[in-house]
């Protein structure tokens, strides 16, 4: 366990908070909490759970600076995807073929070519910017290893890192910032648009399961008092994960109101 990060169990996210505090010897406005497990009261002493949380000390840069200024640095994102050009080879047609053999090869040729420039533009594109967010992650205090997996359809940002906690930041405001950096640059590099994500370790993943305990909670909230209920404000994909989770349960219909960044889902009760 590094100095400046600790991980705490304790009965409430409160307690654990400032648990965690003093363990740290700082002040919560020195501190980055990631809260891993809400934790549940349990009914009568049955199916309860500690809370968990994960708190690191804030660097003398704070990484809250990357949430506030998110519009400067999208301008230096969008400045990095455009260096990032690839120049296609000249295309050799063969000599031995005849005239209307050697048109159709050098279409052929050309096509592949086309393509493969393509595929290669979009590889730089995308180590250009796993790059980019070492460097941004590293001018903040931490040390981090970006990896990329694409498809036709998505390409994830896989973050390897001894503080995670760091970079998630409070309520993931850090890591959310990050992945609109990303996918600022991607879709400036990229000739089609595609869906982008960031993950820390499997974040992502405790994630998802506690937007689905909400998504439920609020269902059942919802389906009791047949009241509409308004929710966090939360960014597109999380809110789109909670809309496609309560659109298989009858009777409750979900939209969004809101400007973004404080875009949030109403959830109500439908005939």
């Amino acid at each position: 366990m590094l100095d400046n990060s600790v991980t705490i169990k304790a009965p409430s996210v409160e307690q654990a908070v400032k648990i965690g505090l003093s363990k740290l010897n700082i002040t919560e406005d020195q501190a980055v909490v990631t809260v891993i497990n809400e934790g549940k009261k349990g009914l009568f002493g049955f199916g309860k759970q500690d809370a968990i949380v994960e708190i690191s000390a804030k660097t003398k840069i704070s990484l809250n600076d990357l949430a506030e200024e998110t519009k400067e640095v999208e301008e230096v994102a969008a400045a990095v995807a455009l260096e990032s050009q690839v120049v296609a080879e000249p295309v050799v047609p063969s000599q031995e073929v005849s005239p209307l053999t050697e048109e159709t090869v050098l279409v052929e040729e050309t096509e592949e070519v086309v393509e493969s420039e393509e595929k290669a533009e979009v590889s730089v594109s995308l180590e250009a910017v796993a790059r980019y967010l070492e460097d941004v992650i590293k001018a903040f205090g931490a040390e981090a290893k970006v990896s990329v997996e694409a498809s036709s359809r998505e390409v994830h940002f896989n973050i390897e890192t001894d503080k995670s906690g760091l970079i998630i930041g409070k309520h993931g405001k850090i890591i959310d910032a990050l992945q609109s950096l990303a996918q600022v640059m991607v879709h400036r590099g990229h000739h089609r648009r595609v869906a982008v994500l960031l993950n820390v370790g499997d974040y992502r993943d405790r994630r998802a399961g506690i937007l689905e305990s909400i998504a439920e909670r609020t269902a059942r909230q919802v389906l009791k008092t047949k009241q509409a209920v308004i929710l966090d404000p939360l960014p597109a994909f999380e809110r789109k994960q909670i809309h496609s989770h309560l659109s298989q349960i009858e009777h409750v219909k979900t939209h969004s109101e809101g400007v973004e960044p404080n875009r949030y889902l109403v959830v109500e009760y439908e005939n």
